[in-house]
């Protein structure tokens, strides 16, 4: 199994959470959002001190979050998800403008790094919707064969999920993305993770410390992960952080 932390580079307290996790030993893979002027070399020089047990990934981000960006996205003017999300459903997307966003983002990952990303996801999940996730696949097959990031997929089996008695309306809708984008990397032969979950309404954060055994339950292979979203300043991070922290191990990166 291997647990994947989304939101490195967002906000101090999440960077401080994911570094304390990485260094016990409670995370294999950590989702960097480049994107943000914050998330600096630096930063990541930081995370870099865990990689040889640790996947660093690409938080490729499409959406407005209230932060300066990194030169030379500086100026670029991100949409709400909801606006997003309606524009990719209505095919309204233009999938150029998704691939340049994405090779920015790719780009400032490389820069500032020092390397290229074991893996790319989506902040929201949003690069598996419709649009994004044919622009995904094609981007990293353009990449030479040795560096081709692995791409996350959420689907998530929703029999499983009612079997564990865990939430399954918001995992089942993710799910179904996930699954859709599943099917286009195996048929494009892109490396992607097999078996998902982590899903959950964060308003039922206090429910967490029962609901991660039985996310664990769901990731019977060694290539399934669990998605988190580690930090301090709100309080469904904070339950996940110290859950995490108590919890989690025997941890695997991601196997080709």
């Amino acid at each position: 199994m291997i647990i994947c932390a989304d939101d490195y580079g967002m906000r101090a307290d999440i960077d401080r959470a994911i570094l304390q996790l990485c260094g016990d030993g409670k995370l294999s893979a950590v989702s960097c959002m480049v994107l943000f002027e914050r998330c600096d070399g630096a930063l990541l020089e930081k995370l870099r001190a865990h990689e040889a047990r640790v996947d660093i990934g690409l938080h490729f981000c499409q959406t407005h979050e209230n932060l300066p960006l990194s030169r030379p996205l500086e100026n670029t003017a991100l949409p709400q998800f909801k606006t997003l999300f309606r524009r990719a459903l209505l095919r309204s997307l233009k999938r150029e403008e998704v691939t340049a966003l994405l090779a920015a983002q790719y780009d400032l990952f490389v820069k500032k790094a020092g390397r290229t990303p074991d893996y790319i996801d989506g902040h929201l999940h949003a690069h598996q919707l419709p649009v994004v996730a044919p622009a995904l696949v094609d981007f990293v097959r353009q990449l030479p064969a040795g560096q081709r990031p692995y791409i996350r997929n959420t689907r998530l089996c929703t029999r499983e999920l009612r079997q564990q008695n865990l939430p399954s309306l918001k995992a089942g809708f993710i799910g179904a993305f996930g699954r859709r984008l599943e099917q286009r990397l195996r048929a494009a032969d892109v490396a992607t993770n097999d078996g998902f979950s982590g899903i959950y309404d964060f308003k039922e954060w206090a429910r967490y410390p029962e609901f991660f055994p039985k996310f664990t339950a769901c990731l019977p292979g060694q290539n399934g992960i669990l998605v988190t979203h580690p930090g301090w300043d709100e309080d469904w991070r904070r339950s996940e952080f110290e859950t995490l922290q108590k919890y989690a191990g025997s941890l695997n990166r991601f196997q080709r």
